[in-house]
């Protein structure tokens, strides 16, 4: 059935006679996007989105290459005794973010574990991951959850000791070696001495496995509000996690050119270029693969090769000031109401209340010949800009004078030139 439809000019004209036109334009844009098309495998440039059984084979892959040799040799020598039955170290491991502790740790203990049958022992190991800050309840719900196998939260409300008992309940079953691996433990936001203590003291007791830990954080400075007495116990052993340098980051990034792209159209000066750019910066691996992913992107929009000219238009990308984005998508009072935060900081020497700078957002106003807002919205404003880390704005109490914001600076100085001498957009 043919279906008519106006041109615009009262006309009708047949809609089968202008689908050829579309479809052309169809097959045209798929035939470029082929031609331009270097990504094979999309999920291998994403972890997240690959099966367990390719993740581990992937992983493994990785450290075929030596990288993390050294950390893995220190690994080898303090949990290995395992295997002669010699229960090893609590082990407390720092690095930056993205620098492969977890990962490095979990193909350790799964190597591990599958060697152990062969000396008849018996090894299990268990991953909680805290990446998100809990309370002690919640670090003790993931880890029931780690013990038992369940993706169902156990509800709230319920007594620490019942949630205690069941982690208790999980490992009695258990024979041999135990290892606990805690990623981010840092993150336990309220009652953290009762966890570790839990961990520490109670646990060990109370089960018939040998349990030691392995604790991964950022923080250098944690165990310094962990009480003494908790750390004796422990006796943890210290490892660190060094950046990775342009060497390893270059190996990592060949293994996803070989597995997700295709080499003839990836130059291999774009992917050194890619591992200098990361290593120059942080060492971080996932930064590393972030901008391959956004140069491979640049390239299938452009010329359909991965070159160091399309290496450095997704760095550029990359690096857009995500502060000066959101400063630029204020509306207008918004962004006045800003200006005069940081002029009156800047006047007064950074002694600022929101009352004084309503004065100067009132200039600033008349100046620019906008009407300026009431005291009451320009403060709701301020509490705007301070929920979004624009500026600070700190509640003081002035006793019987009532209360009073107190404005500090939270913006880096390059922006607040930009933004006081008018240039912000």
């Amino acid at each position: 059935m043919n279906q008519e439809i106006s041109d615009g000019n009262g006309a009708r004209t047949n809609s089968e006679e202008s689908a050829p036109g579309t479809e052309s334009l169809i097959r045209e844009a798929l035939r470029c996007s082929t031609l331009r098309r270097i990504t094979i495998n999309p999920m291998l440039l994403d972890d997240e989105k690959l099966p367990e059984a390719e993740r581990v084979s992937a992983l493994r892959e990785i450290f075929h290459r030596n990288i993390r040799r050294k950390q893995i040799e220190r690994l080898a020598r303090l949990i290995s005794p395992v295997l002669a039955g010699t229960p090893p170290p609590n082990i407390l491991i720092y690095g930056p973010s993205g620098t492969g502790k977890s990962v490095t740790c979990l193909h350790f203990l799964s190597t591990l574990h599958g060697i152990c049958p062969e000396q008849n022992v018996a090894f299990h190991y268990f991953y909680v991951d805290l990446t998100t800050p809990k309370t002690c309840f919640g670090a003790l719900n993931e880890l029931a959850i780690a013990l038992d196998g369940r993706t169902r939260r156990y509800r709230k409300g319920i007594a620490l000791e019942h949630i205690q008992e069941t982690i208790m309940s999980s490992l009695a079953s258990l024979k041999g070696v135990v290892c606990v691996m805690i990623d981010e433990v840092d993150n336990i936001t309220v009652g953290s001495d009762v966890f570790y203590t839990f961990l520490a003291k109670t646990l060990p007791k109370k089960v018939p496995a040998t349990l030691f830990y392995i604790f991964l954080t950022n923080r250098l400075e944690w165990e310094k509000n962990i009480d003494p007495r908790i750390l004796s116990v422990l006796k943890k052993t210290d490892m660190i996690f060094e950046p990775y340098d342009a060497l390893d980051l270059v190996e990592i990034l060949r293994l996803r050119v070989e597995k997700a792209l295709d080499p003839r159209k990836v130059d291999q000066g774009a992917i050194s270029k890619i591992a200098g750019y990361a290593s120059r910066e942080t060492g971080d691996a996932r930064r590393a693969v972030e901008l391959l992913v956004k140069a491979v992107k640049v390239a299938e929009e452009t010329c359909g090769f991965l070159g160091e000219k399309e290496v450095d238009q997704a760095d550029s990308m990359l690096e857009v000031d995500k502060t000066e984005e959101l400063i630029g998508a204020l509306a207008p009072q918004q962004r006045l109401a800003l200006a005069a935060c940081y002029w009156g900081l800047k006047s007064q020497k950074g002694q600022l209340t929101t009352g004084h700078a309503y004065h100067y957002y009132r200039e600033i106003c008349l100046h620019a010949g906008n009407r300026p807002l009431t005291q009451r919205r320009f403060s709701d404003m301020v509490s705007f800009l301070d929920l979004y880390g624009l500026v600070g704005a700190r509640v003081t109490s002035k006793g019987r004078y009532g209360k009073t914001r107190e404005l500090s600076e939270a913006l880096p100085e390059r922006i607040v030139v930009k933004l006081l001498s008018g240039r912000q957009e």
